[in-house]
């Protein structure tokens, strides 16, 4: 038997996949997060987030007021603290 006669992809293979890829995502995220965000694990945490007030589409931590006490955790340190480097 010669196995070398594979047939061809079909053209409509691509797009099939696309389009389940992207049900699976549009299932996801508008049945299955809100879902999940009622769940008896999520649900405290969404509404501890939500009575003090803290924004979970912020971009960075900094964003959230209730975290700017730890700023200065992550900053780097002054310039005068860094001991400057002598040239050769």
């Amino acid at each position: 038997m010669n196995d070398n006669t594979a047939t061809p992809p079909s053209p409509n293979g691509g797009r099939l996949r696309l389009l389940a890829a992207v049900v699976l995502l549009v299932v996801l995220w508008c049945v299955v997060l809100p879902w999940a965000g009622t769940t008896a694990y999520l649900k405290p945490m969404i509404d501890r987030n939500e009575r003090w007030g803290i924004n979970p589409t912020a971009l960075f931590y900094t964003d959230v007021e209730h975290m700017t006490y730890k700023d200065h955790l992550l900053r780097r340190p002054s310039e005068e603290a860094v001991p400057a480097k002598r040239p050769r």
